[in-house]
């Protein structure tokens, strides 16, 4: 396979991108490719939509807080708290599973996701155990910096002019250290999410490698190319929030159509059945619900069209600037030709 620079393989991952959610177009097959690129990627599209009066009750949050830290309920409060965090840690373990799937599907051109999560059971524990490894070691990090920081503000706060003011001069000093060492944290942080999923987890999937010797043979190749490399950790920073942006903006102008029609139409059953008692007034609480149910369809539905296509284009776009350096990956991302027979002796034909 070619080796692509990091400008090159955008055109390749443009194509990829079309075929795989395109060729041939199915709306359905497009909302599952797109929902299973958007969740196993990561990309997220907010959206707002609302219907007056929809819940007949509001939540108080004060004394919501008050009940969940009360003694007595304390030990539930405790229970629920670890349940979430377990349900939470096991998510990412099936999004985990989901990404090799989704890997998987992009480099062969597959669309059964659920025999293809099946082929990496033991990968994706593989993978789940170093992520969680390498987010604790982060976590601990982080918890230092905010150490350093606080420690820092109350220096700053501590320290003051003989009138008893702040000093502007030791805040300037302090500020920008700490903006560098945040800067740094977010920057180490994006790097390291590049690294795992776009280099290591190939290594993985295709030659069932152990994180290990996953990390040397990326460590490797990132040593002999490091110009290539780097453009390509700037373009893959870069072009998602390019997109995202681009994409967001035409995601808002459907998004207002769309909630603007559901909020009118909400509206109207609203002034038309609010204030009359007896059987209608359940009927408006069904009809509000429905419009709540039916907006957070259609958001969804945004969602997944606007992050889905950036899903699958950033995923195409790791895996053949990488295929290049990867000999493996690029064998399977563009096969080689088959040489041609030898003729045979006898008959001179093939």
């Amino acid at each position: 396979m070619k080796v692509f620079s990091a400008s090159e393989a955008v055109w390749p991952a443009l194509e990829r991108t079309y075929a795989y959610l395109f060729r041939p177009f199915k709306a359905e097959t497009f909302l599952k490719l797109a929902a299973v690129a958007t969740i196993s990627e990561g990309f997220m599209v907010s959206f707002h939509f609302s219907v007056p009066n929809a819940f007949p009750f509001e939540i108080d949050t004060g004394a919501l807080r008050s009940i969940l830290l009360a003694p007595d309920f304390l030990p539930v409060t405790i229970l629920g708290a670890m349940a979430l965090f377990l349900t939470g840690v096991y998510c990412l373990y099936l999004v985990i599973r989901l990404r090799f799937a989704f890997i998987h599907s992009l480099i062969h051109q597959t669309r059964g996701f659920r025999d293809a999560a099946r082929l990496y059971s033991v990968e994706a524990e593989r993978f789940y155990t170093a992520i969680v490894l390498v987010w604790l070691s982060f976590l601990v990090v982080v918890a230092v910096a905010i150490v350093l920081f606080v420690l820092i503000a109350y220096t700053v706060v501590s320290t003051r002019t003989p009138e008893g003011k702040l000093d502007p001069g030791n805040f300037l000093i302090l500020f920008f250290p700490s903006a560098a060492i945040v800067f740094t944290l977010l920057l180490a942080v994006s790097v390291a999410q590049i690294v795992l999923n776009d280099f290591i987890l190939p290594h993985m999937a295709i030659e069932g490698a152990t994180f290990s010797r996953a990390w040397a043979e990326v460590r490797l190749r990132m040593a002999a190319h490091k110009e290539t490399f780097a453009s390509y950790f700037v373009l893959r920073l870069a072009m998602p929030l390019i997109a995202g942006v681009i994409l967001g903006v035409v995601a808002w102008f459907i998004g207002f159509m769309a909630f603007g029609i559901l909020g009118m139409s909400a509206a109207g059953f609203t002034a038309m059945l609010d204030g009359v008692p007896g059987i209608r007034a359940y009927l408006l609480i069904a009809v509000q619900m429905f419009f709540v149910l039916l907006g957070l369809g259609v958001g969804l539905v945004i969602a997944v069209c606007v992050a889905g296509p950036i899903g699958v284009f950033m995923r195409s776009y790791a895996l053949f600037f990488y295929g290049g350096h990867y000999k493996a990956l690029g064998n399977l991302l563009n096969p080689p030709a088959s040489a041609p027979a030898a003729p045979d002796p006898a008959t001179g034909y093939p």
